[in-house]
């Protein structure tokens, strides 16, 4: 066990990063610094992967949420509750297939830079995390010993990219996805 409480700090450092990227304030708005962009109307062909776009973000942000919750900042090693194991569970398998039926095309229109990484940080980052939660509660329930934190990691990692991606590149393009 104490072999494992490096990986588990690791880990839990990681999502603390990863929250402390998605928490940072905005400066107040002036007139000065002010943009009103008008959302351009979504093509007909493109609605449905906005909105599978739009849910995959929200449903895998939820799961950043859920594993790393209040209380657990400091601390070396945690567990979460069952019912917050399921939503993890459920939400990281939705966010995933929702994320892999958004076509390339549409990702294309919004920023060249976005298919990649969309798919190959914020998916591909959530199908590591997933398999290494997975490979842990299984680990844990038959009382052995696993890699699945570091799968966890390996794809916490990934998830931090797309993070500090996304916080930078966004407003360029953030009105062309969450349109009124």
């Amino acid at each position: 066990m104490k072999n494992h409480f490096p990986l588990i700090f690791l880990l839990i450092a990681i999502l603390i990063v990863i929250s402390g990227c998605a928490e940072k304030p905005e400066k107040p708005e002036t007139p000065e610094t002010s943009v009103t962009l008008e959302a351009p109307e979504i093509p007909v062909q493109y609605r449905n992967f906005n909105y599978d776009f739009k849910q995959s973000v929200i449903l895998l942000s939820k799961v950043r949420d859920l594993s790393n919750p209040p209380g657990s900042k400091n601390q070396i090693a945690f567990q979460v509750s069952k019912e917050t194991e399921e939503k993890i569970i459920s939400n990281s398998r939705e966010g995933i297939r929702l994320g892999k039926l958004v076509s390339d095309e549409y990702l294309d229109s919004i920023s060249p830079e976005l298919r990649y990484m969309f798919k190959n940080k914020l998916i591909k980052g959530s199908e590591i995390f997933y398999d290494g939660f997975m490979a842990s509660l299984k680990a844990r329930a038959a009382g052995v010993l696993s890699k699945g934190e570091q799968k966890q990691i390996q794809g916490v990692q990934l998830q931090i990219e797309w993070i500090e991606w996304f916080g930078k590149k966004s407003k360029s393009f953030s009105h062309k996805v969450f349109e009124n």
